[in-house]
Order: C-alpha cells, then structure tokens, then sequence
C-alpha cells in the first residue's frame, strides 16, 4: 500500500470513529481528544473531524489545536509564527 493510500485508509478509520462518537452524542472536543490519543497525526484528526463533523477544514483545525497536549500545541503555534514571520 502506497502512503497516499495508507493516509487515506487512516483518514476514514478515524472517520468512521468520530461518526460514532458524535451519534453517541459527543462534542468536537471529546471527538477531537479521542482521535488525538489514537494518531500521532494531527493533520488526519483535522480531516476527519471536519469529514464527520461537516465543519470546514479551518474550524477543524481550531478544535483539534485547542485539545492538543500543551507541549504540542505551542510547537506548533512557533511554527506557525515562524512560517508567517517568513510571508511577511
């Protein structure tokens, strides 16, 4: 299996569970912590918490950045910072 396959599979796993969580009726958030914990990805969990939820990419983003651990997601917001300071 090819990457772009294996990312794809992974995707619709991840998918899949999130569906189900929210028809048990959780929130982003807790659908957002639970993939978190399952993918070392946060991009995947981003794709499918927007495929399950129906949100657009961006405010899936938000709701998985917000429920990274802390460490995470301030390296993260320095990359961020970083690639912006370099368009600027």
């Amino acid at each position: 299996m090819t990457d772009r396959a294996e990312r794809a599979e992974r995707i619709r796993l991840l998918t899949e569970m999130a569906r189900t969580m929210l028809a048990s009726g959780a929130d982003g958030d807790q659908v957002a912590k639970e993939l978190l914990r399952r993918t070392d990805s946060p991009i995947s969990a981003i794709k499918a918490v927007a495929d399950a939820t129906g949100v657009r990419l961006g405010d899936a983003k938000w709701i998985v950045h917000r429920n990274l651990n802390p460490e995470v997601r301030q390296a993260a917001e320095s990359l961020w910072d970083e690639l912006l300071d370099g368009i600027r």
